[in-house]
This record gives C-alpha cells, sequence and structure tokens, in this order.
C-alpha cells in the first residue's frame, strides 16, 4: 500500500481517528504537508456529513495544518495503535522531537474560538486522561496554558 492509500485508510477507515474526530464540524478543514524526497504533497481532512475524508489537495480554509516528514507519516499509518490516546501521545512526542526526520509541526490558523465551535478541543479531550497528563508534565495542565500555548502556534 502506498502513502496516499495508507493516510486515506488512516484518517478516513480507521477506529481511532474517527472517534477522535467525531467532535470536528462539517466542513472544516485541517492541511496535512507530507514532506517527501521529491518535494511536498498536499492533503487536506475534512469532515463531509459526518464521515472523515482525505483529499489529495491544497485546503482552501485550513483551522490547522500539520507539516511531517514521510517517515512520520508512515510509521502513523503503520503502527497498531490500542487507543485514541496513543495516537495523541504519538504526535505530541513528534511535535516535541529534535530529530528533522521524525518532527511534525502545526501551525494553527483559526483563533481559539474558531478551534472551539470547529470542535477540535473535543479531539483533545478524546484522548483522555493519558494525554491531559502528558500535557501536564509539559506545562498545559490548564485551559489558560493551553491557550498560550495555541497562541505561540499561530501561522
Amino acid at each position: 500500500m502506498n502513502i496516499d492509500e495508507s493516510l486515506k485508510k488512516f484518517f478516513e477507515e480507521g477506529a481511532h481517528s474517527q472517534d477522535a474526530a467525531q467532535s470536528i464540524r462539517n466542513g472544516r478543514e485541517i492541511t496535512i504537508n507530507l514532506i517527501t524526497d521529491s518535494g511536498p504533497e498536499y492533503y487536506t481532512f475534512s469532515k463531509k456529513g459526518g464521515r472523515n475524508v482525505l483529499e489529495k489537495r491544497v485546503a482552501a480554509s485550513p483551522d490547522l495544518s500539520f507539516t511531517l516528514p514521510i517517515a512520520t507519516a508512515e510509521e502513523l499509518t503503520s503502527r497498531d495503535f490500542g487507543s485514541i490516546a496513543e495516537v495523541g501521545l504519538f504526535i505530541f512526542e513528534h511535535i516535541l522531537s529534535q530529530d528533522k526526520k521524525y518532527k511534525m509541526e502545526v501551525k494553527i490558523h483559526a483563533g481559539i474560538l474558531s478551534l472551539v465551535t470547529g470542535g477540535y478541543l473535543g479531539v483533545l479531550s478524546s484522548g483522555g486522561t493519558e494525554v491531559a497528563k502528558y500535557l501536564a508534565t509539559r506545562g498545559l495542565g490548564n485551559m489558560g496554558k493551553i491557550k498560550e500555548a495555541i497562541s505561540k502556534m499561530k501561522g
């Protein structure tokens, strides 16, 4: 299976992806910039009719963008995660990674109110106590600190 198929299967059919994205509102868009040896490839994750959809295209109006190396995408789509929390921890670990081969970058294009009304905080809370504890150990133990971190990721 190539990376296009793997990403599509992970985001559209994966139980953890479906469960985590339940709170995201229809029509909201997230850009996924995949860094390959031949250059960037752009995908758009959105919700349509309550279903996860991943399309190989540039997002018209993304709320968030994730940039990740192909090695990270391959690991994300091939690993057998036991829970949404494990997926969340994987993502946070790669955001904080110092290894450029695996480092994931996040930029937020929407304001905090738009993130709340778009259902994105529901994705964060779907990780449960494991993700909450992880965030707390990194100084993000309350909504004020999370808002502060979000403002630093505005792009």
